[in-house]
Parts: C-alpha cells; structure tokens; sequence
C-alpha cells in the first residue's frame, strides 16, 4: 500500500491542538451545523469506531486502555485529580467519575511513554470498558474516526471567489467525531513518529480536520472486525494569512482543502517563516498529525499490563496480595484480626490500613451520640467494588442473639477524600432510635 511521508518539521503553521479563550469541536468540510455529531455516538458502519472509551481529562479527551489506564497527549499538561466517563460516551443515566491515582509511578502520578507526547494515568477502580489497541504498521489509506473538543467551522475562507476553507468558529466545549483516512506519516523528532490526514474536499463522508481543544482526542481504525486505538490528536496546521507582510496582523485559524495562494505560517518574531502554499509543495490541504500507538505498542503494554493481570484475580486473590504485601501470610482468612486490634483484616481491607500493625481503635469505623441523632463514620478506599468489597452499617437491639439487620434512613452528611491514601471518609446520620439499647457494626463482604 502507498503511503507518503511529511518529514516537515512542526514549524510553519502548526500549531498543538491546545485550548485557547473558547473550547469548541472538530471542523467538518459537509456541514457548519454545530450539532453535527455531537455527544453522540456513531452509528452504522460506525457503530463501536471507540467512541464509549472515552472520558474527559482537563478540557480535553483521554481513552480508556486498560480496566485501570486511560492515555492522553503529554501536552496538555497535569490537573485535575478526575477522568469523567459522560453519559453521552456510556450511554448510561449519570457520569462515570474516576479519581486518579496520585501515587502511580512511584508517586509521578501519570507515566510518559518515552520520545513520544503519550502520557498514561492510572485510575482507582475499574473502567467497564477499554480499547484494544492498533498494533500493526498498515495504518495508510484505512479509514480513521477521530475525536475532540475543537473549534467548529466558522466563515467560508474564499480566494478568487471560490470558497477554500472555514476559519475557526465560536464554540460550546462540546465533544465530537468526523472521520478521515490516513495519507501518511510524519517524523515529529523528539515527539516521535505521527499519522497524518489531510482535509480533502471529500462531500458525505464526515471528512474533518482536527484545531485548538482537540488534543488528546483518539483516532480509532477498523481492523479484524474491531475499532482499535490508532493515534491520539497532537497538532495541526492552522496558521494562514494572504500575504508575507511582517506584522499586519492578517493571519488567521482556518481549516484549507485549497489553500494555494495562501501563506503558512505565523506573523510574529522575524516574520521570516512563511511559506507560500502550491500544489507543488503539496501544502495545499490542511493536515493533522496524530501521536501513533503502533510504533509504541509494547511500551504502552507495558506500563498498562498490571491492570489486566489484576483484573483476571479473583476478589480473595486480590486480598491475598494485599495481606502478603504487608508480610502477613497468603490465606489468612477475612475474618482474622492479624494483630489483635480488634479490626479483623477485612475491615483492614475495605479501609485501606496496614493488618500488620495496631490502628487507632476508632479509625475504620466509629460512631457518636450527636443531640437527636446517631452519627456514624466509616473510612472506604475508593477501588472497593473493585475489589469485591461490599459493605453496610447493621444494627441489633438484642446483643445476645446478635439478630443484626441494615441500618436504614442514612443521610450523607460529611465527606473527606484522600487521594493520596486511596480511601474516603464518609460520615452518616439516622434520627436516634427509640430503643434504649442498640448495638451497631459494620459488616464487610468479599465477593464477587
């Protein structure tokens, strides 16, 4: 299969597909219509192109890659401490809402995939879903669904009264695909090697070109009857003006299925930069680049494998790896208070403390008389159903025959979460029994 090469340097009009003042969608070439393929998910030939594996980071996109991993692009830089699976993406009632693990990586919080602009997060929990990734080589000429938070298409870009392309448009932080077909590749030095697409004139097709606020979206490609992760979004060219003039202040944002007669690049510093768009220089369709994850899939595989193997350990596995790593005996029972302090392990376990050493005797579990009221605090790590744990805060008014039973009418009245502990604590009220004697504990469940 003929593929071309675009060993230009990302210089002369390219720009990173970071956010500016305004977060808006890709630009298509069909349609200016801001609700064309708008938080929701492709359908027919389409239909599974990647689009339930993806979850909002910062501003931007990052796609689930493992039952714990979502990957990004580095540029976008660190911040929030959540990745947000939108019903629009899972197709459920509510938002999905990871915390990230701040201890990944001995303590980095995220991992780079080396000479590339990949970056992997590791979350607490796990994803329903993930995305296999593309591993071979033969991603030229096939058809690639790509997604993002860019600008959407604005006004026509006309030269000698035909129309050449759209500027970029105002916009609405929203999340939309279009699809394209991959021309080649692209040699991004220190960044490492790029799929390229150009914005063709192609009608019916939902061709698009990526802009600002797209970085870190994916591009998925068919292969074996299944959509694969293919690349994620990192740059575009973007910067035109109608002439070389240095300083005028004319360039402009736009997507370009012609832009001969056009300059690329940018007017600022020497203004010695601008390139004048010909077919011959084959600069006249405007292009995306995107990170590729064939030619770093074994060092992605890499990083994510721990969530894969954990994933196939049952619930009572997982809690033997947990007790072995505080040097307490594989198949020590849930039910076994280690070092006598009164918290069997499971406790330990569902609180996320060490079963090796005596815990302040109130810290996994505590209740106290509050005037009316009953207040109870339980401390939870955030990767529980994960792990098999269920819990519920039971009452007996019979010590003696411990006929315990679910404490019901609890309201949430305090929360602290600790991300860097992995756990919550959780504080809940009930109005105070009529009983005069009530007895309370907190049973914990390992299960599936």
């Amino acid at each position: 299969m003929f593929a071309r090469d675009f060993p230009i340097p990302l210089l002369l009009g390219i720009v990173l597909l970071l956010s500016g003042p305004t977060l808006q969608a890709i630009i298509f070439f069909d349609t200016g219509d801001p609700q064309h393929n708008r938080e929701t998910a492709p359908t027919g030939s389409l239909a599974g192109s990647g689009w339930r594996f993806q979850g909002e980071y910062k501003e931007f996109l990052g796609t689930m890659i493992s039952p714990r991993h979502f990957i990004t692009a580095i540029h976008i830089g660190k911040g929030p401490t959540t990745f947000v699976q939108k019903s629009w993406f899972s197709g459920e009632t509510g938002d999905r809402v990871y915390y990230i693990n701040p201890g990944f990586n001995n303590g980095n919080g995220s991992r780079d995939v080396p000479g590339t602009d990949l970056r992997i997060f590791e979350v607490y929990g796990e994803f329903p879903a993930y995305a296999p990734l593309y591993t071979r080589s033969n991603e030229a000429g096939r058809q690639v669904v790509m997604m993002g938070r860019g600008y959407p298409r604005g006004a026509e870009v006309t030269r000698l009264n035909q129309t050449r392309g759209w500027r970029w448009g105002p916009g609405d932080m929203r999340v939309r695909w279009g699809t394209n077909t991959i021309d080649g590749f692209s040699d991004a030095g220190v960044k490492g090697p790029m799929m390229v697409t150009d914005f063709d004139d192609v009608a019916g097709s939902d061709e698009c070109q990526a802009t600002f606020g797209d970085s870190g979206g994916a591009a998925f490609i068919r292969r074996a009857g299944r959509w694969r992760l293919a690349g994620i979004l990192f740059s575009a060219e973007s910067v035109y003006d109608t002439n070389s003039v240095c300083g005028d202040e004319s360039e402009f944002f736009a997507a370009m299925f012609d832009g001969t007669g056009f300059y690329l690049g940018e007017d600022n510093g020497a203004c010695d930069d601008w390139t004048l768009v010909t077919a011959a220089n084959d600069l006249d369709e405007s292009r995306t680049y995107m990170s590729r994850i064939s030619a770093n899939a074994a060092a992605i595989q890499a990083i994510i494998q721990p969530g894969f193997d954990d994933a196939l350990k049952t619930p009572l596995q997982r809690f033997d790896d947990w007790m072995t790593g505080f040097g307490v005996p594989g198949g020590t029972a849930p039910d076994v208070d280690s070092e006598s302090d009164s918290w069997p392990n499971a406790v330990e376990y569902l609180a996320a403390l060490d079963p090796s050493a005596v815990d302040e005797p109130l810290r996994p579990f505590s209740l106290e008389r509050q005037p009316g009221k009953i207040r109870f605090t339980v401390r939870i790590r955030l990767d529980a159903a994960a792990r098999g744990l269920n819990w519920e805060i039971q009452g007996a008014d019979d010590l003696e025959s411990a006929k315990y039973s679910a404490v019901t009418g609890l309201i949430r009245v305090g929360l602290v979460r600790s991300l860097s502990e992995g756990v919550e604590t959780i504080e809940y009220e009930i109005d105070q029994p009529t009983d005069p004697h009530m007895f309370y504990r907190l049973r914990v469940m390992l299960g599936p």
